[in-house]
């Protein structure tokens, strides 16, 4: 079962099935929902270690999170069963943060979806942080 730090541990407010790290609350409080931020890319260390970054844009950022709209969501002891990306829609900048899915299977498996990213893992610990800014390499 994969362990959630950084999220709210209130009934119904943290990360659930099969809505998974797609919404939640974090343990400050602050509302989570991809549907209203894009994808900024994924760094995937050597350690087997994920590090997902979202931006809220400024008329969906939550109020809490107005000083910080970045959402970086690090997973731990990742492995990949699946990774597809649709290289002809690439270039299509219109959609290519959209989020479509970031579901969870209730123990270890994560399922990742975006416009152009179809993305299955298993994880055994998922943090959750919020950054005032995306790292400078996602910029």
């Amino acid at each position: 079962m994969a362990d959630f730090v950084g999220v709210s541990t209130e009934p119904r407010r943290g990360v659930e099935k099969p809505v998974g790290p797609y919404e939640f609350f974090t343990d400050g409080g602050v509302h989570v929902y991809l549907h209203d931020a894009d994808f900024l890319g994924l760094v995937w260390l050597p350690s087997g270690t994920f590090r997902f970054y979202f931006v809220y844009s400024a008329e969906w950022t939550p109020p809490e999170a107005l000083a910080t709209p970045v959402v970086e969501l690090t997973f731990s002891k990742v492995e990949v069963s699946r990774w597809e990306t649709d290289m002809d829609v690439l270039q299509d900048t219109e959609h290519g943060g959209q989020v479509s899915d970031f579901a969870w299977d209730g123990a270890d498996g994560f399922d990742f979806s975006t416009f152009t990213l179809d993305l299955s893992f298993s994880a055994a610990r998922m943090e959750a942080r919020l950054l005032e800014a995306a790292p400078s390499a996602l910029s």
